[in-house]
């Protein structure tokens, strides 16, 4: 078999890495080129590969840790995409809240495993609000410090960063981000792109396929910093079944749930960093997403009124888990009401654990180099 691509894209929760990644499938499919997809999250019941396995792509989710604690995993996930010759380019989504993953991730990667996979520049993708804060740090981030150093390390490690959402900036705007990046993150290559749109993910691509050296840096972190940043953050993935004597208009369901949560969360002053909804019944699916405190939910796909959904939610809330289980089933209960019967099939509800990387390599290494773990 020939040699796989692996282009790891990382990025603070919300960033929009699942819609990148779903659209550069699409755009890979284009030019000949099969895509897989590797999720990953601190629990099962993500939505993003129930999401992206609805697009018919080949998805591997690695579920209860992240890919440095479990590497293992993400080697397993990669060899089953390759191994079954259904991807030539594998597109893989770390968990929002890590980082280090140069060391922990690419140069593992590229010291063990440089004979059948080509490791492509590491791409972190983020947010305007949040290079706003950067360029204006007085500005008060809704985030804890701990939370904030997270973030800066993942573009810290970064070989590209990529601005997300540039159909939401004039070229003005687009512009002076960019430039606030550069300074503060020399060195790396920075572009502008609209995840939604596919803007620039041409431009993206040509760079990740274009075989220019991966990992480049390897930056000091403070695991304790860190481990106390993923710590403030509660993390909710839950799955329920709905069910409803008359057929319930989903859509509406959806947007009345997100509103909800979004008013108790703000109420309890906990910062949302990602909240996401995945419906499901025969007729089709709708997703929701909303990745700010202040923004406003989004909800796409299409479902016809029925008696019975499945329900994913997955929340990322800088709150204690306790009282983000207590907003969660408060809402769904309340939204519910007498018309629709919930029944929760699975919960975790929980402060990640601190990470401990199965490899961290202290030097970046060149394929097969060994390196120095």
């Amino acid at each position: 078999m020939s040699k796989v691509t692996v282009i790891l894209v990382g990025g603070f929760l919300g960033a929009g890495k699942t819609t990148l990644l779903w659209e550069a499938a699409k755009r890979l499919a284009a030019r000949g080129l099969r895509a897989g997809l590797i999720t990953n999250d601190q629990a099962p019941d993500l939505v993003d590969s129930g999401l992206l396995a609805h697009q018919g792509l080949a998805v591997q989710e690695v579920a209860g840790s992240c890919f440095c604690c479990n590497f293992p995993g993400l080697i397993k996930a990669a060899e089953n995409l390759r191994g079954e010759g259904r991807a030539d380019v594998l597109l893989a989504e770390p968990v929002g809240s890590c980082t280090d993953l140069s060391a922990t991730v690419l140069q593992p990667l590229k010291a063990y495993y440089g004979e059948n996979l080509r490791v492509a520049p590491y791409s972190v993708l983020v947010d305007p609000a949040r290079v706003r804060v950067l360029a204006e740090p007085r500005g008060g981030d809704e985030f804890a410090a701990n939370v904030q150093y997270i973030f800066r390390k993942q573009l810290e490690e970064a070989d590209t960063i990529v601005l997300n959402k540039a159909d939401l900036l004039s070229g003005a705007e687009a512009a002076q981000l960019k430039a606030v990046l550069r300074d503060q993150f020399p060195g790396r290559r920075v572009l502008a792109v609209s995840a939604l749109t596919g803007e620039g993910l041409d431009e993206w691509l040509d760079g990740a396929l274009g075989g220019a050296p991966a990992g480049e840096r390897i930056v000091a972190v403070d695991y304790q910093v860190y481990a106390e940043g993923e710590a403030a953050l509660g993390w909710l993935n839950a799955s329920v079944t709905l069910h409803a004597a008359e057929a319930v208009d989903w859509r509406a369901f959806c947007e009345e749930l997100m509103a909800d949560m979004q008013r108790r969360l703000e109420a309890a002053q906990a910062a949302i960093a990602h909240l996401k909804l995945l419906l499901t019944a025969p007729s089709g699916y709708l997703a929701a997403n909303l990745t700010s405190s202040a923004g406003r939910p989004e909800v796409r796909g299409s479902v016809r009124p029925e008696n019975e959904a499945l329900l994913t939610i997955n929340a990322r809330v800088q709150s204690d888990p306790t009282m983000l289980q207590h907003v969660v089933t408060e809402s769904l209960v309340s939204v519910c009401g007498n018309r629709i019967s919930p029944r929760i099939k699975r919960l975790a509800c929980f402060a990640p654990a601190p990470p401990r990387p199965t490899h961290r390599f202290e030097q970046v290494a060149g394929p097969q180099s060994g390196g120095r773990d």
